[in-house]
C-alpha cells in the first residue's frame, strides 16, 4: 500500500472528485489562488526562523519534517512545528484563504469538529498531529494560520477529529483503486476549486442527463449548466519563424534573439506553446524548462507541416489511454464515434456555406443536411469515408463562392480545387498552413488531457500519423481554420502580393505568414457561445473541451460523445 501526502487528504475532505484527479490521475492546473497561495508559502519559508527546542533532539527546532508511517498509510512534509514549554509539539500550516466567520460545528459524516477551521483543513493538520506521535513527538493540538483575514486558529486534535481523519485516510486508499467519484451537485466550492475546467462538474451532470432521457419523452429540465469554466487561455503562443533565430532562457524569461542579434524577452509565465518553422534553433535549458512548466513545443517545416510535437513525459491518466486502446480496438465504438465526427464535421462546412457564400444553389445545402443524416446511418467506416468524400467535394466545390479578392495576376485562379503537397494556389496554401496550426493546437490540447494523440478512431492508423488528432479536428476544420482563410482573403489582410506564384505550386511570404498567424491567434482567442452548455469559450478552450469530454466518455462517466455542431 502507497502512503498517501497528507495534503491529499485536504484535497478529500474538500472533495473526493478532487482527490481523485489530483492524486490518483495526478492531474493539476493552477489558478490564481494556487498560484498566490505558492507564493505566500515561498515568502513564508524565506522569513521563517527556527524556534528554540529540547537541546536532546536538535540544536535547534527544524523549520520543517518530513515524516511518513506505514501503519498510518501516510506521508509528507510538515512546513513548520512549534515546541511548546509542557514538551509538546505542534504543526502550524498557513492557509491563503479566510477562516469560517460564523463559528458553527461542521459535521463529517457523523462526526463533529470544531467552527473555527475549516474541515478539510482541519483533517490535514490532524494528520499532520498523527505522524508526529506516532514518530515519538508528543502533539495534541496545532495551529492554522488564515491570511485572508489574519486569524491564527488553535486546533485541538479531539477524539471526533481523530476517527475523522482516519476514516478520511481509509477512504483516501479505497478510492486509488475506484471510478472517479460522481462531481459534487450544485456547490459554492466548484467556483474557486483550481480544476473545474479539468473536473467540469455541471456539464458532467447536465450530458448524464441529456443521455439518461436520450430516448424519453420528458418535462424533466437537466440541470443548468453554471459558467465556471475560464473563458479563454490567458496564455500565449510564441510563433518563431525567421530563418537562423535563436531562442533560449534566461532566468524566467524565454529570450527570443533574430539573426541580426536583437532580442525579445517573453516571461515565460505567459506562455502556452512555442512553435518553430524551419532553419530556428531551441536552447536544451530552454525545453528542459518548458517541459517542466508544460509548455508544449512545436517543430513545423518552413512551409508549415507539422514534424514534431515535444511535449512532457505522458505519465498522467494512464487509465484514459489505456481504455482508449481498449474501445479504439472495438469496431462497433470507433463506428460509433466516427459517425459523430463526420457527422459534426459536415453540418458546420453547411453552415459556413450558409452564412457566406454568395449565389450559393440552396440544393448544394439540402445535399450536404442528407449527407450529413446519411453519416449517422453508415454500416460501416468505409462507406462512411465515401459519403465524407462526397459531402467534401460539394464543399469544396462551393468554397471559392465564400471569397471576395481583387483581381488576379494574369494566369492564375484563386482556387482550384482542393490540392496539397505543394498546395497550387492561395487558398490552398493558406487552407495547408490553417490545417497544420489546428493539427499543432489539437495535439497539444489531447496531449494535455491525457490521449494518445497517435491512436485514433476513424483515421487509419499508420507510423508518423497523429490519428485521433486528425479524427477530433474534423469538426473544427471549418469553424477555425476555414473560417479564418475566408476572413483574412475577404479582409485584404492577405493578398495577391503576399505569395510566391510557381506553374506547380503556391507559398506564403515570410510577411503574410506572420499576418496570417496574428489571424489564425485572433480567431483560437475569440470567444462564441457553446451551442450545448450556453457560456462562451474561445475554440482554444473548446478543442481542450473536447477532448476531455471525449476522456469522460471512454471512461465510462458519460453516456455517449457529441462533437461541437454550430449554430
Amino acid at each position: 500500500m502507497q502512503p498517501v501526502p497528507i495534503r491529499m487528504l485536504n484535497e478529500l475532505a474538500y472533495c473526493e472528485r478532487l482527490y481523485h484527479l489530483m492524486h490518483v490521475q495526478g492531474l493539476f492546473e493552477s489558478s490564481a489562488d494556487t498560484v498566490e497561495g505558492s507564493m505566500q508559502h515561498e515568502r513564508a519559508e524565506r522569513r521563517r526562523r527556527p524556534s528554540d527546542v529540547a537541546d536532546d533532539m536538535w540544536p535547534r527546532a527544524p523549520q520543517s519534517l518530513y515524516l511518513g508511517d506505514e501503519q498510518l498509510g501516510i506521508v509528507g512534509k510538515l512546513d513548520a512545528i512549534r515546541f511548546s514549554e509542557q514538551g509538546l509539539w505542534e504543526p502550524v500550516e498557513a492557509k491563503h484563504a479566510s477562516a469560517p466567520r460564523e463559528g458553527r460545528p461542521f459535521h463529517i459524516g457523523e462526526w463533529e469538529l470544531d467552527g473555527g477551521a475549516w474541515p478539510n483543513d482541519q483533517i490535514q493538520l490532524c494528520a499532520q498531529g498523527l505522524l508526529l506521535r506516532t514518530n515519538g513527538f508528543p502533539s495534541v493540538a496545532g495551529r492554522l494560520y488564515y491570511r485572508g483575514n489574519k486569524k491564527t486558529v488553535r486546533v485541538i486534535f479531539s477524539d471526533s477529529l481523530v476517527v475523522a481523519t482516519k476514516a478520511a485516510i481509509a477512504r483516501a486508499h479505497e478510492l486509488e483503486h475506484s471510478p472517479m467519484p460522481p462531481p459534487l451537485r450544485a456547490s459554492d466550492k466548484c467556483f474557486r476549486c483550481s480544476l473545474n475546467a479539468v473536473c467540469l462538474p455541471h456539464e458532467t451532470l447536465f450530458l448524464t442527463h441529456r443521455g439518461d432521457n436520450a430516448d424519453e419523452e420528458t418535462d424533466a429540465v437537466p440541470p443548468k449548466v453554471r459558467d465556471i469554466v475560464p473563458r479563454r487561455d490567458d496564455l500565449g503562443i510564441v510563433y518563431v519563424s525567421e530563418p537562423g533565430s535563436r531562442v533560449g532562457k534566461s532566468g524566467y524569461e524565454l529570450i527570443l534573439a533574430d539573426p541580426d542579434g536583437n532580442q525579445t524577452e517573453i516571461p515565460l509565465k505567459d506562455v502556452r506553446h512555442i512553435s518553430l518553422f524551419g532553419n530556428v534553433q531551441i536552447s536544451t535549458q530552454l525545453i528542459h524548462e518548458c517541459m517542466k512548466l508544460g509548455i508544449s513545443i512545436s517543430y513545423l517545416s518552413s512551409s508549415g507541416r507539422l514534424v514534431a510535437v515535444v511535449h512532457e513525459v505522458m505519465g498522467k491518466n494512464v487509465s484514459i489511454r489505456r481504455e482508449q486502446f481498449r474501445k479504439f480496438d472495438v469496431e462497433s465504438i470507433c463506428l460509433l464515434l466516427a459517425r459523430a465526427v463526420v457527422h459534426a464535421k459536415i453540418l458546420n462546412q453547411r453552415t459556413l456555406l450558409r452564412r457566406n457564400a454568395q449565389g450559393l444553389d440552396k440544393a448544394v445545402l439540402r445535399e450536404l443536411a442528407a449527407d450529413a443524416r446519411r453519416a449517422l446511418s453508415a454500416s460501416s467506416l468505409e462507406s462512411l469515408l465515401g459519403i465524407e468524400g462526397m459531402a467534401a467535394k460539394k464543399y469544396m466545390q462551393s468554397f471559392p463562392l465564400m471569397l471576395k479578392v481583387g483581381e488576379a495576376p494574369s494566369g492564375q485562379t484563386i482556387m482550384q480545387g482542393r490540392n496539397r503537397r505543394p498546395p497550387k494556389d492561395p487558398v490552398n496554401a493558406l487552407l495547408s498552413l490553417a490545417y497544420s496550426l489546428l493539427e499543432r493546437d489539437v495535439y497539444a490540447a489531447l496531449a494535455q488531457v491525457g490521449l494518445d494523440p497517435m491512436f485514433g478512431f476513424y483515421h487509419q492508423v499508420e507510423p508518423g500519423r497523429p490519428s485521433l488528432v486528425l479524427d477530433m479536428m474534423e469538426p473544427f476544420r471549418a469553424l477555425v481554420a476555414d473560417s479564418t482563410v475566408i476572413r483574412t482573403l475577404n479582409t485584404g489582410e492577405v493578398t495577391w502580393n503576399d505569395f510566391y506564384l510557381g506553374p506547380e505550386s503556391c507559398m506564403l511570404k515570410p510577411a503574410g505568414r506572420k499576418r496570417f498567424f496574428l489571424a489564425f491567434e485572433r480567431r483560437m482567442h475569440e470567444t462564441v457561445t457553446h451551442p450545448v452548455f450556453r457560456y462562451k469559450l474561445s475554440y482554444r478552450r473548446m478543442l481542450e473541451l473536447e477532448a476531455r469530454l471525449l476522456s469522460r466518455y471512454l471512461m465510462g462517466e458519460l453516456p455517449d460523445y457529441r462533437p461541437i455542431v454550430t449554430r
